[in-house]
């Protein structure tokens, strides 16, 4: 049941945080410089797919760990990486791949998802060690 807490509360911290984080930060560099690719409407499935592996991943690699271990700093310093490096996955190929991806839109969007992911994992296992003692 733990593992269950978990997941839910870290996917809707996630999703709320990526949401006002996407309007704020992300979208309007992305708007600059590649709005032109940008799909109109977002495309929904997709979006879900990722929101809801990512944050397996997150439970998989940093949060269920740290929540044996009973280590919440473990569960931000991990998240923190792991948002580094996946998110840094997709910036620095789109930067290494595609005419007119911006070293703006990197740094911007791999700090976003290191944020993110940490601030997600920690605050996911905080909540679940609220509900379950």
């Amino acid at each position: 049941m733990q593992i269950l807490t978990l997941y839910a509360a870290t996917l809707i911290l996630f999703l709320a945080l990526d949401a006002i984080g996407i309007t704020l930060i992300v979208k309007p560099v992305f708007d600059r410089h590649v709005g032109d690719l940008l799909a109109d409407p977002l495309r929904l499935g997709p979006a879900v797919l990722f929101y809801l592996a990512y944050v397996a991943g997150i439970l998989w690699f940093v949060s269920a760990p740290a929540l044996s271990e009973g280590q919440p700093l473990r569960a931000l310093a991990g998240g923190i990486l792991l948002g580094l490096m996946c998110y840094g996955t997709y910036e620095f190929t789109n930067l290494a791949t595609l005419r007119g991806w911006t070293w703006q839109q990197v740094a911007i969007d791999t700090a976003w998802g290191g944020a993110l992911t940490g601030f997600s994992a920690w605050a996911g296992l905080a909540v679940t060690r609220m509900i379950h003692g």
